[in-house]
C-alpha cells in the first residue's frame, strides 16, 4: 500500500480503537479492532458520506445506535481516521431530570415577573441609579434559562428528541438568512462581525426552526468566546450531493489535535470549546444529538491558518412532498424571550439586557 508500511500499519495492529489509513478517498488500510466493525468500508472501497471529514478534525456520527467520535489527521500522503466510542456521563441519563427542569421555569417566571414589576415601581432616577444590578439580575435570569434548557436536552438518553422536537420541511436558505437575523445585532453588541454566504438557489431540509437556532447559538457562542471582541464570524451553508453543511467559522486561536480528540466525549472532558471550569462543557456534545435529530453529524476542524470551523451536517430534502416554511410552537422553552439572547446571554455585556434591548 502506497506510503503506508508494514511495520507503520504493525504498530497501529496492537491499538484498540479502530484506524483507518486513506488515499484518494479510498480505504488502503484498517487494523483488527476497524474490521470487527460491519458497518466500517473494505480496504480499496471509499468512505460513506458522514466519514468523509477534513484533516485536523474530529467528526461526531451514530453507527449501530451508538455515538462515536471520528479522529482525522494527515499522515503521508494520505490522513488516518481514528475512531472511540462516546462514553455517556452516568449522572445526567435520568428520566426525572427533564421533568424537574421543567419545573424549575416556573419559579423563575415569577421572578422575571417581580423584576418588571420592581423597575416600574421605581422613579427614573432610582431606576438609573440600579440600572447595572437590574441589568445582571436580568443577564442571570437568561443564563439560568440557558442552563435549564441544555441540561434538559443533555439528560434525554442518546437517540431521544425532546418533546417540543417538529421537524416541518422548510427553505434552508431562509431559515439561513432568519437565523443571522437573530443574531447579528447580538453578536455586533459582543463586539464582533458576523457575515453569512449561502448558495443562490433556494433548498429544502426537514428540520426543527428553533432547534436549527438553537444550535447556530451555541456555535456562535463558541465562537465569540474564541475570537474576543474585534473577531470575525462566518455563517456558510454549502451543498455536497444530497447533504447540506452549515458552518461557523471564526478566527481565534484554533483548536490542537488533543482537545479536537475530546471534544464529543463529556465523560472524557467534553466540550474543549470553553476554558477549564466554564459552563457545563456539554453545548458541543448536545449539538451533536441535536444533528443527530436531523439524520446529520457535527464536525468541528481547525482552519489552516487560525481559527475553528464547526459544520452541521444534515440531509437535503427530496422534491415532491408539501413544502411547509413555518412550525408552530406548542412548548415555550423561553419564558417569553428569544432563543438567541437566551442562548447567548452567557457572552453579551450586561448593558445588552437593559429592558428596551430585551424587547
Amino acid at each position: 500500500m502506497s506510503n503506508f508500511n508494514l511495520p507503520v500499519a504493525q504498530s497501529f495492529d496492537c491499538i484498540p480503537d479502530p484506524i483507518l489509513y486513506l488515499e484518494n478517498g479510498l480505504v488502503q488500510y484498517r487494523n483488527p479492532a476497524a474490521a470487527r466493525l460491519g458497518w466500517l468500508p473494505l480496504v480499496g472501497e471509499p468512505l460513506p458520506e458522514p466519514l468523509e471529514a477534513e484533516t485536523d478534525a474530529a467528526l461526531s456520527l451514530t453507527a449501530e445506535g451508538r455515538p462515536w467520535t471520528a479522529l482525522s489527521w494527515a499522515c503521508g500522503a494520505g490522513r488516518l481516521l481514528r475512531l472511540s466510542p462516546v462514553e455517556e456521563p452516568t449522572v445526567l441519563p435520568n428520566h426525572r431530570i427533564p421533568f424537574l427542569l421543567r419545573q424549575l421555569r416556573g419559579p423563575l417566571a415569577g421572578m422575571m415577573s417581580a423584576e418588571e414589576l420592581l423597575r416600574t415601581a421605581m422613579t427614573p432616577d432610582q431606576r438609573r441609579e440600579q440600572e447595572k444590578a437590574l441589568n445582571r439580575y436580568s443577564k442571570s435570569q437568561l443564563r439560568t434559562l440557558r442552563m435549564l434548557r441544555l441540561l434538559e436536552l443533555a439528560a434525554l438518553p442518546e437517540g431521544e428528541a425532546p418533546v417540543d422536537f417538529m421537524p416541518q420541511v422548510m427553505d434552508l436558505t431562509g431559515l439561513c438568512r432568519w437565523c443571522l437575523h437573530e443574531v447579528e445585532g447580538l453578536v455586533r453588541m459582543a463586539g464582533c462581525e458576523i457575515s453569512l454566504k449561502i448558495p443562490r438557489r433556494t433548498v429544502y431540509a426537514k428540520c426543527d426552526d428553533q432547534l436549527f437556532l438553537y444550535l447556530v447559538c451555541q456555535l456562535v457562542s463558541n465562537a465569540l468566546r474564541a475570537t474576543g471582541r474585534g473577531g470575525q464570524i462566518l455563517l456558510r451553508l454549502e451543498l455536497r450531493r444530497q447533504w447540506a453543511y452549515l458552518s461557523v467559522e471564526d478566527d481565534g486561536p484554533g483548536l490542537t489535535r488533543e482537545k479536537l480528540s475530546l471534544l464529543f466525549d463529556p465523560a472524557k472532558g467534553g466540550d474543549t470549546l470553553k476554558d477549564a471550569g466554564e459552563g457545563l462543557s456539554l453545548g458541543i456534545s448536545v449539538c451533536r444529538k441535536i444533528a443527530g435529530y436531523h439524520g446529520g453529524s457535527m464536525m468541528v476542524s481547525s482552519l489552516p491558518e487560525r481559527g475553528v470551523r464547526a459544520t452541521f451536517s444534515l440531509p437535503l430534502h427530496q422534491p415532491g412532498s408539501a413544502i411547509e416554511c413555518e412550525t408552530p410552537r406548542q412548548i415555550d422553552t423561553t419564558n417569553g424571550f428569544g432563543i438567541a439572547l437566551r442562548e447567548l446571554s452567557d457572552v453579551l455585556p450586561e448593558e445588552c439586557f437593559r429592558p428596551e434591548e430585551m424587547e
